[in-house]
């Protein structure tokens, strides 16, 4: 089952919307009353401002907090422009996992989540340079575009976004990103990372 297929069946009226860079979609600790489904774009989840994880082509916003009325868990701020399809939470839930090609599209969505978590997890026992380059390798291998021996992030992983990510401050984050540079392991590519796979 597509987006396509898994929204035709639930039967709700869906709005077509697209969200501005740096919009909040979802507060930590506040009631959101939609669920999202990105079609394009960035999106990332924290928790107590800390980078949980990303969210992107045809991940679910507002699906955590899935009870009618409920607290969301984390804050969720777009990180490039995206288009999204909106519809509203109440009753919708329940539409979702009423039959087994739903239920299995639901939960492969919160499995994207729950594995992002588990990754942020053991990244954080690994020191500083460690955790950097396993972060880089993540997000290469998850959303990366092989590009001649290498692979070109998104513009949307920032130096800034991916110390946070690693929970690494920002000056020694730069001092990390000067010496991967140096030793030859990223390149900065026009405002985009750049991981060469040779090394």
């Amino acid at each position: 089952m597509n987006r396509n297929e898994f929204l035709a069946e639930l039967h709700v009226d869906v709005e077509k919307i697209v969200l501005e860079q740096g919009y909040i979609v979802s507060r930590e600790n506040e009631r959101n009353e939609y669920v999202y489904v990105i079609e394009s774009g960035f999106c990332s989840f924290c928790r107590d401002n800390h980078i949980s994880g990303f969210l992107s082509e045809d991940d679910m916003i507002g699906i955590f907090d899935i009870l009618d009325g409920e607290k969301s868990t984390m804050t969720i701020q777009t990180l490039t422009t995206v288009a999204a399809l909106r519809f509203k939470k109440t009753g919708a839930i329940k539409q979702m996992i009423n039959t087994p090609q739903k239920s299995y599209y639901f939960y492969s969505r919160l499995q994207r989540y729950q594995q992002q978590f588990v990754d942020k997890s053991i990244i954080l026992t690994l020191s500083a340079n460690e955790r950097l380059t396993k972060c880089l390798k993540l997000i290469a291998d998850t959303y990366g575009k092989p590009l001649d021996g290498a692979i070109m992030l998104p513009k949307a992983f920032t130096i800034e976004i991916i110390a946070n990510y690693v929970e690494i401050r920002s000056e020694h984050m730069h001092y990390l990103y000067k010496k991967m540079i140096q030793t030859g392991r990223i390149k900065n590519h026009n405002g985009q990372l750049l991981i060469i796979i040779d090394n």
